[in-house]
């Protein structure tokens, strides 16, 4: 919580014109059972072994369900230019390796 608290702080420090919108998009995302149970799955996998199975038929769990919110394999966020959403996802895969793996699970799965 205190990471997820400290992240969204930056992005309304550094984009507040953009925050609102990602903030109500999340706030969207935990609101409907099909969308929260990959956020959810997300969360817990915190403390899976890095090479753990699960992480792969996450990755491609999170994937299909970007592509059903979104329509296509990108999220809305920060303007292209911006270097805070690699620091925040190189904050957020420091902090667990299982989530660093999961994170390039998923870019695999939305590139190919």
């Amino acid at each position: 919580m205190d990471l997820q608290r400290d992240l969204w702080i930056l992005v309304f420090a550094t984009h507040p014109d953009r925050a609102t919108m990602l903030f109500h998009d999340q706030a969207d995302i935990l609101a409907d059972p099909t969308l929260r149970q990959p956020f959810r799955a997300y969360d817990h996998a915190y403390d899976l072994d890095a090479d753990d199975p699960r992480l792969e038929d996450l990755a491609l769990r999170i994937a299909e369900a970007n592509r059903k919110r979104y329509g296509s394999d990108e999220l809305p966020g920060l303007d292209a230019d911006s270097e805070i959403p690699d620091l925040i996802q190189g904050t957020v895969n420091a902090a667990s390796p299982a989530w660093e793996r999961l994170d390039s699970l998923i870019r695999a799965q939305l590139n190919a």
